[in-house]
């Protein structure tokens, strides 16, 4: 009999080691790693980061101080004359001001085009030294540019860029203003005079940028992207008595909206290229 229980004893031994483990630790620590697990989906610091993803649109907006140049010179053929006192012409700044989209195509490129209008000024004064008599203009040009840019990108929170591109444009207007005062000095200026006549009826420009953009939260970022442009057409017809090519240093800045790429996309799972195709029908 003491044999007996003894042999029942070692029997059902493991069967209550067992029974113990099942319903003891390894059931607390399931629990465990799976409320740790729940905290972490809740953590704030879990959402969505700027620095995770690169290839999203965005749309801009902003406007720039142009610092501007011009090269003149004398029309060739029955129309042209001497530049005279407009080589002494001043470059007014003026601000321009633009909108456009920004797609990153790859982790270092970026495609930009926009819609801008561009302004250039351009003024001339001259005072006797024997009377009261003075001349002085101020011509300013606004055009209607199309900017298309690529860009060499590196970054992502924090974004440097540079690149270069073309910019077909069109001329919206010349308009000078003259002031004339006689020997007495009475003002016997003529009017306002505000065209496009005498101005070429479109052009193109060669674009050269760099700056940074700083991404601040999901949706929005900043920028700073000063650009060079290099007139390569002459604004004036072919009756104008002069050519010139209009240059300028754009200080562009102005904010962006990010439409990011979905989560779903970013975390999609590559195809296995072993994996076997199965045809449907």
């Amino acid at each position: 009999m003491k044999q007996l229980a003894v042999l029942a004893l070692l029997i059902f031994s493991p069967f209550a080691n067992h029974a113990q483990i099942s319903t003891g630790k390894v059931e607390d620590a399931k629990k465990k790693n799976a409320t740790e697990s729940g905290k972490a989906d809740k953590d704030p610091s879990q959402k969505y980061d700027p620095d995770a993803g690169l290839m999203d649109f965005t749309a801009f907006i902003g406007a720039g101080y142009s610092i501007g140049s011009h090269k003149i010179e004398t029309n060739e053929g029955l129309f042209g004359r001497p530049v005279g006192k407009r080589a002494d012409e001043n470059m007014i700044n003026r601000w321009t001001y633009q909108v456009g989209v920004r797609n990153r195509i790859h982790r270092f490129w970026t495609f930009e085009a926009g819609l801008a209008i561009d302004r250039y000024g351009e003024s001339y004064k001259y005072e006797s030294t024997t009377s009261d008599s003075a001349y002085s203009y101020d011509r300013a040009y606004n055009m209607l540019a199309l900017p298309i840019q690529m860009y060499f990108t590196y970054g992502k929170r924090v974004q440097f860029l540079a690149g270069a591109g073309i910019q077909p444009y069109i001329p919206l207007s010349m308009k000078t203003k003259t002031t004339i005062l006689d020997s007495l000095g009475s003002d016997v200026s003529p009017e306002d005079a505000k065209t496009i006549e005498g101005l070429n009826s479109a052009g193109i420009n060669l674009l050269f940028s760099a700056g940074i953009q700083y991404r601040f939260s999901r949706y929005f970022s900043a920028y700073l992207i000063p650009c060079y442009s290099l007139g390569l057409t002459n604004i004036y017809g072919k009756q104008e008595p002069h050519k010139e090519w209009l240059n300028a240093l754009n200080i562009r800045f102005g904010m962006a909206v990010h439409f990011p790429e979905s989560e779903k996309t970013r975390t999609k799972k590559e195809k296995d290229p072993k994996a076997k195709k199965v045809f449907q029908w």
